[in-house]
């Protein structure tokens, strides 16, 4: 079942044009997120990027036709899944840049939890530091595919990006963050790196515990003198890395681990205000 045009329909009922410019160039974007305790808790920063992301490239975006909170609920129910769920909101790139885009909902189970509970992260992938699409979660996804597959195909969770400055920016679906003593750092949010929702949760939460926090740039080199390093992701939250790039970290280390027993109660509640 999929939720589209404020209905549930099922999957094979979505109609789009193969004039839609998904199929005649590849365009589109999309949003994957999850229920947290049945909530939708960062329901709302998806879709605020799902916009900036449209206007920026020019999609013919109309925000009447976006799921809320109700739709999420509705479609979980209406899936058959117990218990939390995964979701992807996708639009389609539209019949011009002015009208035609179809926006569309489906859910899924959420996927098996990581076997350790930690992630091993190998390997670079090559970024323009100006790759436009690079900020976007667009459905030109073939980069990050390949880089994540390979990944796997070599024995590891994920692979990160490099620029030709050897300026590393994220894993292919996930951001990176690395602890060094008492500083939390993140590449900054400007470079060719898609800014996730769940990044901006952590640095908030960061600022709130008094931890340092640095949005900056890293290199190869300093990755080597990590105390500690997380991924993070919408649907996963905060993944401890206990391999980062032939460096054997603490997993979870102290921060990484208080930072997600802070921050999952929240996402638990809805997004209450602590």
């Amino acid at each position: 079942m999929i939720w589209v045009a404020g209905e549930i329909v099922p999957d094979k009922a979505l109609g789009i044009s193969v004039l839609d410019r998904t199929f005649e160039h590849g365009l589109g974007l999309f949003e994957t997120l999850r229920t947290w305790n049945g909530h939708p808790t960062l329901l709302d920063r998806h879709l605020a990027r799902l916009k900036r992301s449209a206007a920026e490239l020019r999609l013919p975006l109309d925000p009447a036709a976006l799921p809320d909170a109700d739709a999420v609920a509705a479609l979980v129910r209406a899936s058959g899944i117990e218990g939390d769920a995964m979701l992807r909101i996708t639009m389609s790139g539209g019949l011009s840049e002015t009208a035609g885009a179809v926006v569309w909902m489906r859910a899924a189970p959420l996927p098996p939890p990581l076997r350790e509970g930690v992630v091993r992260v190998e390997g670079y992938w090559p970024v323009l530091a100006d790759d436009l699409l690079a900020r976007h979660k667009a459905l030109n996804y073939w980069n990050r595919r390949l880089a994540y597959e390979q990944a796997r195909a070599e024995g590891f969770d994920e692979m990160l990006s490099i620029s030709p400055d050897r300026k590393v920016w994220e894993g292919s679906r996930t951001n990176l963050f690395v602890v060094f003593g008492p500083l939390l750092s993140t590449p900054r949010a400007d470079g060719p790196l898609v800014p996730g929702v769940m990044r901006s949760v952590v640095l908030e939460w960061a600022k709130r515990l008094g931890l340092e926090v640095g949005e900056g740039e890293l290199g190869p080199d300093g990755l080597r003198m990590a105390h500690e390093a997380f991924l993070t992701n919408a649907v996963r939250g905060i993944i401890p890395i206990a391999h980062l790039v032939g460096h054997r970290l603490p997993a979870p280390g102290p921060w990484t681990k208080r930072l997600w027993e802070d921050i999952l109660p929240w996402l638990a509640s809805g997004g209450r205000t602590p």
